[in-house]
């Protein structure tokens, strides 16, 4: 039923193309920075979203945050350029342009800081390479969670990448499953979290419906429901995607009958 509401939408906002230029540069910046400013809130960047908005609006930075952070905004800014030009030129979902996406988003970034709070240590990352370690995370609920062994990894990802290509259910329902699965896999050393949100988005796009924003407000609905996909049950991550597709085409025809 969801996914009927959204198609609906979708519709309405067709009838109202070529949108012009005018919505397009207030859809788009309103896009770029709260998709940057949340995408790397959630992966721990502290950056406000105002903070977000006056770097990519004037470069204006702020006392007391990293250049680490700024670079991660300024790159994420770069990455949905980029994937602008990946829809317009229908390029093909494949490894390498997902390597080139992480090679973006970690661009001028070596090292990240890894470990308990309190005894933190250096670990060197390889931008655009998939890892060559292990990986886990700490869960919500305490549990060590291991990703996908380096070993099985292009393989995981081939695999990915054909289902993304070949896939005939919904382009929502696509874009969810690859998401979790890419955040299954792990790939790489660092910024696994981003890649993942952008290769959803790709997918959204290609299919001709609007980039979806995780807000860092609702992260822990969005890490329980990516949790219990792990356990074999994707519907709620699956629904919490198309919410928020509703919720960017809702937006997008309100800014349409305003302008």
């Amino acid at each position: 039923m969801v996914f009927e509401e959204i198609d609906k939408l979708k519709n309405e906002i067709d009838c109202h193309r070529p949108l012009s230029p005018e919505i397009m540069e207030i859809v788009d910046q309103k896009y770029k920075i709260e998709w940057t400013y949340n995408s790397n809130a959630i992966e721990g960047n502290t950056l406000t979203l105002q903070e977000t908005a006056f770097f990519l609006q004037h470069g204006l930075t702020s006392k007391g945050k990293t250049l680490k952070e700024y670079l991660e905004v300024q790159n994420h800014s770069d990455a949905i350029d980029f994937i602008k030009d990946i829809v317009k030129d229908n390029r093909e979902i494949t490894e390498g342009l997902i390597k080139e996406i992480h090679a973006l988003l970690l661009k001028g970034i070596d090292f990240v800081m890894v470990g308990p709070s309190d005894n933190k240590v250096k670990k060197k990352i390889n931008p655009g390479r998939y890892k060559t370690e292990p990986n886990h995370v700490i869960t919500m609920n305490g549990e060590i969670h291991k990703y996908c062994d380096p070993v099985k990894v292009p393989g995981e990802m081939k695999n990915l990448v054909q289902f993304i290509n070949t896939s005939e259910k919904h382009p929502i329902e696509i874009a969810a499953i690859a998401h979790h699965q890419f955040v299954a896999i792990h790939p790489f050393d660092d910024g696994n979290g981003r890649v993942a949100r952008i290769l959803m988005n790709i997918i959204l796009m290609k299919h001709g419906f609007l980039p979806v924003v995780i807000k860092n407000e609702n992260r822990e609905d969005y890490y329980r429901a990516l949790m219990e996909a792990d356990r074999g049950d994707l519907s709620k991550f699956i629904s919490l995607i198309a919410i928020e597709e509703k919720n960017s085409l809702e937006l997008m025809l309100n800014i349409i009958k305003q302008n």
